[in-house]
């Protein structure tokens, strides 16, 4: 099926490639989680301790219930935001990951595309049956695999939009609350 060792050789190193180009972006998502993660902590602890400064500052139960309601928006916004961020990395992250195999697929159909071609030019008399059916396989699967990615990228663009939509009903709702 392939010419040379060479062309196999090189269909591995590709291979190798892009595993670690997907390695080092999930790395690099968890870099930004991390980080997220350490300035949410650093705020919450900012946060609490100005809460408890206040807390300190009460004088009667009417300016305790402020106290306690005024910090029920922030939280929530807060929230909603750190969740946004999140979703945000993860989907960038999973983005490029699916990027990187969608490129190394797509080469390697069309290297595979080129095999099953130079078979079907050094196939004996009578098995063109054969070759039809492994390019018809071949076909088939480029076209499963193309449909699966169309599905994907409808499932997240629907699940971001779900995201938005829920993230812009709860921003008035914790006002409210406020």
């Amino acid at each position: 099926m392939f010419q040379t060792p060479e062309q196999l050789i090189q269909i591995q190193k590709a291979s190798v490639e892009s595993t670690q180009a997907a390695t080092l972006k999930s790395l690099e998502g968890f870099e930004k989680l991390a980080e997220l993660n350490l300035q949410a902590v650093k705020a919450s602890i900012d946060e609490a301790s100005e809460q408890f400064r206040a807390l300190f500052d009460v004088k009667d139960p009417q300016a305790f219930a402020e106290l306690a309601q005024s910090s029920v928006q922030p939280t929530a916004e807060k929230l909603a935001a750190y969740s946004k961020h999140v979703y945000d990395i993860t989907n960038e992250t999973g983005t490029g990951i699916a990027s990187i195999y969608e490129k190394q697929f797509a080469e390697a159909s069309k290297l595979f595309q080129s095999a099953v071609d130079q078979l079907a030019k050094n196939a004996p008399v009578g098995s063109e049956g054969i070759v039809t059916f492994v390019r018809q396989a071949l076909t088939a699967a480029n076209s499963a695999a193309d449909q699966v990615t169309a599905a994907t990228k409808q499932a997240v663009e629907l699940a971001e939009s779900n995201f938005s939509a829920a993230a812009a009903k709860a921003a008035p709702r914790s006002k409210k609350v406020a």
